[in-house]
């Protein structure tokens, strides 16, 4: 029983006295949208999985033309979270880019330990949506947070730093996403009851058809025969009343 005892203690100050980065693995993640604008900013958050003292990661961006965006490799390291937050810009081609990762896990000098991953982001041409808002009152309103709803669900939110008194300012929110085919509904909604819109109010809809356009010539294929039937009723009607009587004598 002693002996056993004394292997087991040999055993946990063997581990000790191994390096605690041995055997450690790493690994890495990324999170942002799959579906951007052309020439548009996104945040991407990164995730370094593991225990290490410090953290770090490697990134750039692959695509067949990086015109106007992030071409230049992003790093960064840190002794306290594995979390970090990377500010993308995408080409303004429309595309497929691709954004690599490598997450990197140090600890306390050792050598580093690698995990890399990758994801596909589509890039397209965003629609931007533009509305008109008035500050009727006599102050200055500030940090206005302006709600885009599309056929109801929620798809954005832009804010505007200031609005001065008795003036305007647009707000501008860039679109990324499908439709329904048919009619749909942009509301846009103000976090004030001072400001308005054009209708007095501080939520406004937009409405729009999406898709190919009606077709309505069957209404005035419809119209036209009812006013031919009705031309041709009034023109019986008076053939009849001009129509001689019969002379006494034929009676």
């Amino acid at each position: 029983m002693r002996s056993k005892s004394l292997i087991i203690i040999s055993l946990i100050v063997l581990s000790l006295l191994i390096p605690i980065s041995q055997g450690k693995a790493v690994s890495v993640n990324i999170f942002g949208p799959g579906t951007v604008g052309a020439n548009e900013t996104y945040e991407y958050k990164i995730v370094v999985n593991g225990f290490f003292s410090e953290y770090g990661y490697h990134l750039f961006l692959s695509g067949t033309n990086l015109t106007g965006a992030t071409e230049n490799e992003l790093y960064g390291y840190s002794n306290s979270s594995n979390v970090f937050y990377v500010n993308i810009t995408f080409p303004s081609e429309t595309q497929t880019v691709y954004i690599f990762v490598m997450g990197i896990g140090i600890n306390n000098g050792t050598s580093p330990v690698y995990s890399e991953t990758n994801i596909q982001v589509k890039v397209i041409k965003s629609i931007p949506i533009y509305v008109e808002i008035k500050n009727p009152s006599m102050y200055q309103v500030r940090n206005v947070t302006v709600t885009f709803f599309l056929n109801g669900k929620y798809i954005g939110t832009t804010v505007i730093n200031s609005i001065p008194s008795n003036g305007t300012a647009n707000a501008t929110f860039n679109y990324v996403g499908n439709f329904t085919q048919g009619v749909n509904t942009i509301s846009v909604r103000i976090n004030s009851q001072v400001l308005k819109f054009s209708n007095g109010s501080n939520v406004t809809n937009i409405y729009f058809n999406y898709g190919p356009v009606p077709n309505y010539n069957w209404v005035w294929y419809t119209f036209a025969a009812v006013v031919i039937v009705i031309i041709f009723l009034i023109l019986i009607m008076r053939s009849n009343k001009k129509r001689p009587a019969l002379p006494k004598w034929k009676k």
